[in-house]
């Protein structure tokens, strides 16, 4: 039995128990060799095992953990190494400060609509991204699911997954994983494949809305196996608009069921359409419809990138700063129930507005002639004001009929000439601000790598606080990677505002290896720029 200070393979300091299951003891270390916190679990065969078969899970378990150490994903706890201690295998994983979903939902009870979702897209991207590797994970339930500080979600304990066509790797009639939360083919003794992933994930988000997974938590493994298989899942009944998605992960069928990228779609999706049934108590908001996502972002602690293509549907705004604010004055309306009378009235509105400012600026003409000038004309042609005051002979005739009784014929006849342009203003500034934001997500990108692997330093800094310790594992992992790394080459960006971005990256690594992946990232304006906030892993290949 291991104990504190014990060195595991010579290198990993063992300091405190973290957990203890069934399969074996989770250790948080200390990598001696890297200097930095590991997470190190040893597992161990079931008492009574044939020697055979125990020599034979060992083999497994080290082939798994090289399987898994291949899926690099920003939700998916890392396989750091696979090692043997006292004739046990060893697996050494990333260590991230969180607490299992499973704790979350014993003292929490079940999670909110938009929480779930964001939980479930988590794990279904990370869930994805092995799946395009041919690994199955075999055990998703909440016991595996880990939440950080900040909400996210991490799939772990790839351990008992497998690679597609590594035949060895189950015995017939073998089944691993919680009975509650397997699908209904794998408990009548069929092989796990990717559909069974996605019925477990199911059961997962049923768990975590309803309060309990959807065959119950019957103490009897053999009794509960036996309702799994019989495969009579209940109707969610908390659930809003993700029951039927629900319905379709948890389909008794497995071709039925959607592909795990399906799923991880339609759970993106899901947070921002959720938002709206979480806020229909406040009538303002509730006016806009598809806008609500915005007071997801800050429900969720994530960014508010969907601000602007919910107020796209107010064009009359044209100062995107205002679009928090402008939208709760339609939302007083009386019409506020139909969309276009809202429209209506806000286009109404401003109209209003701009008039009651001419004749204001009208006023100021007998006052000041010059301001009076300017302040009209910058409404209509941005040089005026600069031509008004000069020295220009038609200026002056032009300023002196504005001072006299005829003033207030011009006057009208500006505010006509000027209503056009908040419609125009909005368009021009919105179509040129889009090809810029893009602009500006692609250099973000091309400029982080720009500066490695040479300038780790300042590559830090391009990175969120909970990316730099959920994703990168910290400032001595982070180094430790692009210390083996000779360069890496960026192509074939693709912006799409207001915060995604997609890049090939070529790695070549110090040992002569090339490799190619390409990537999607979410940027988020921190500080004054723009910073690196979740990536995914779309494709790896070597080069």
């Amino acid at each position: 039995m291991s104990a504190p200070g014990t060195r595991v393979a010579g290198r990993y300091r063992l300091e405190s128990i973290i957990a203890t299951g069934g399969m074996g003891v989770v250790w948080q270390a200390w990598d001696e060799r890297l200097d930095r916190a590991v997470a190190l679990k040893q597992l161990r065969t079931l008492p009574g095992v044939p020697e055979v078969e125990a020599e034979e899970a060992k083999e497994r378990a080290m082939r798994e953990a090289r399987i898994t150490a291949r899926l690099h994903h920003a939700h998916a706890v890392p396989v750091f190494d696979a090692v043997e201690h006292d004739g046990q295998p060893c697996l050494v994983m990333q260590l991230v400060p969180s607490t299992p979903l499973s704790t979350v939902l014993r003292d929490g009870g079940p999670l909110p609509v938009e929480r779930a979702a964001r939980m479930g897209s988590e794990v279904a991207s990370a869930l994805a991204a092995a799946h395009r590797l041919g690994i199955v994970h075999r055990d998703v339930k909440p016991g595996n699911i880990l939440i950080t500080a900040d909400g996210a979600a991490h799939i772990s304990d790839f351990g008992i997954s497998h690679a597609m066509g590594d035949a060895t790797l189950t015995r017939t009639g073998m089944i691993h994983g919680t009975p509650a939360y397997l699908a209904p083919e794998v408990a009548r003794g069929e092989d796990a494949s990717f559909p069974a992933d996605v019925f477990s994930l199911g059961s997962t988000l049923f768990a975590a809305l309803e309060g309990s997974p959807p065959f119950g938590a019957e103490a009897n493994s053999l009794a509960l196996l036996h309702k799994v298989a019989a495969a009579h899942v209940p109707e969610p009944t908390r659930a809003g608009t993700l029951t039927p998605l629900l319905r379709d992960m948890l389909s008794p069928d497995p071709e039925a069921r959607p592909t795990m990228e399906a799923v991880s779609l339609a759970l993106s999706r899901a947070m921002t359409d959720d938002q709206p049934a979480a806020q229909e108590s406040l009538p303002p908001t509730a006016v806009l419809g598809e806008p609500e996502a915005v007071g997801l972002g800050a429900l969720l602690g994530m960014e508010d990138d969907p601000a602007p293509e919910p107020r796209s549907d107010a064009p009359a705004v044209g100062d995107p700063g205002a679009q928090d604010a402008d939208p709760d004055a339609p939302g007083t309306d009386p019409g506020r129930k139909r969309r276009p009378p809202v429209a209506l009235v806000v286009g109404l509105a401003l109209v209003a507005v701009c008039l009651v400012l001419a004749a204001v600026l009208s006023a100021t003409f007998f006052g000041d002639d010059e301001e009076g000038t300017t302040a009209s004309t910058s409404t209509s042609a941005p040089t005026s004001p600069s031509t008004a005051p000069s020295t220009s002979e038609p200026a002056a005739p032009s300023a002196t009929p504005s001072t006299t009784k005829p003033s207030p014929t011009p006057t009208p006849t500006r505010a006509a000439t000027t209503k056009p342009s908040p419609t125009s203003s909005p368009t021009t500034s919105s179509a040129a601000a889009s090809p810029s934001r893009a602009a500006l997500l692609s250099s973000a990108i091309t400029d982080y790598y720009s500066l490695l692997p040479g300038d780790t330093d300042r590559a830090w800094s391009g990175m969120t606080a909970d990316y730099q310790s959920n994703h990168a594992g910290g400032r001595a992992s982070y180094d430790s990677f692009w210390s083996k790394i000779e360069g890496v080459k960026v192509s074939d960006v693709e912006a799409t505002p207001p915060n995604r971005v997609v890049a090939t990256l070529t790695y070549s690594r110090s040992n002569g290896r090339v490799d190619i992946e390409r990537t999607s990232y979410r940027l988020v304006d921190e500080g004054g720029r723009l910073k690196i906030a979740d990536s995914e892993v779309l494709s790896s290949r070597r080069g």
